[in-house]
């Protein structure tokens, strides 16, 4: 909290969601071709390509493909692609929602620019935070799912304040700190309505799975992957700015003169 005059501000749940699809709404152009490339396309070529490829060379059926190694090397491909395009998009989309909270008008390559520049720290901020949420989540959940909110704004506070990898994750702590509980329904809150926009094209991809079409299959996945990612970085994103202005009295418009 702090206090202006004689108000004192607090973190607001509905204010920091309000923030993230205006943001998206205002910018919508821009979020979702960043999506798209960094988030839909990857996806959509990800799933069609393990689609033939895992059905035409190993038995899913016996179980045998669990110790195949073109299985599990498909399997491994996937993922490193999806983890350095979901990196860049990170990256780029945080910078988009600062400069739009920060009364700025985000560009394209801008965005993209700086989701290559930082690509190399924030896998490690990637990789780093998905082991301790994991070994976290081993100990009957809950630490992981601390470490999940006392982390969560890691990415947008090293995109922002050009600090160390580590001093990002202890900005990150001090920042959630007495507003941990918030930060928690908040993110549950997104996840809920992205599954809600989600559900009709969960029965649109089942619809496409029964009919055998794998290419829209593969398309409809990737429209879910896109959607969810420029929705849950945009609400990160927010939850910084939010953060930024309760604990230090620094309005949106300010960040940027911060950011130069």
């Amino acid at each position: 909290m702090v206090e202006t005059g004689s108000r004192v501000q607090r973190y607001e749940i509905g204010a920091v969601i309000s923030r993230a699809f205006e943001t998206i709404g205002a910018n919508f152009l821009l979020f979702c071709g960043l999506a798209l490339v960094l988030a839909g396309i990857p996806q959509f070529g990800i799933q069609y390509w393990q689609a033939f490829h895992v059905s035409a060379q190993v038995n899913v059926n016996d179980g045998s493909y669990f110790f195949d190694r073109n299985y599990w090397s498909t399997i491994l491909l996937g993922w490193l692609v999806s983890m350095i395009a979901g990196v860049i998009l990170q990256s780029a989309l945080t910078r988009a929602t600062v400069m739009h909270l920060s009364g700025e008008r985000p560009q394209f390559a801008q965005c993209f620019e700086v989701g290559i520049r930082l690509l190399p720290p924030m896998i490690v901020i990637a990789v780093l935070s998905f082991l301790g949420i994991m070994v976290g989540m081993l100990f009957l959940i809950v630490p992981g799912v601390v470490l999940w909110v006392v982390w969560s704004v890691v990415a947008p506070a090293y995109v922002q304040e050009k600090i160390g990898i580590f001093e990002a994750f202890s900005r990150s702590a001090a920042l959630t700190k007495d507003a941990r509980f918030s930060i928690f329904f908040t993110q549950i809150i997104m996840a809920l309505l992205i599954w809600i926009v989600g559900i009709p094209l969960g029965y649109i991809t089942g619809a496409f799975t029964m009919g055998g079409n794998l290419f829209l299959v593969a398309l409809t996945g990737a429209a879910t992957s896109a959607l969810g990612s420029m929705v849950m970085v945009a609400g990160q994103a927010s939850i910084y700015v939010e953060l930024r202005q309760v604990k230090e009295g620094i309005a949106p418009s300010e960040l940027e003169a911060i950011f130069a």
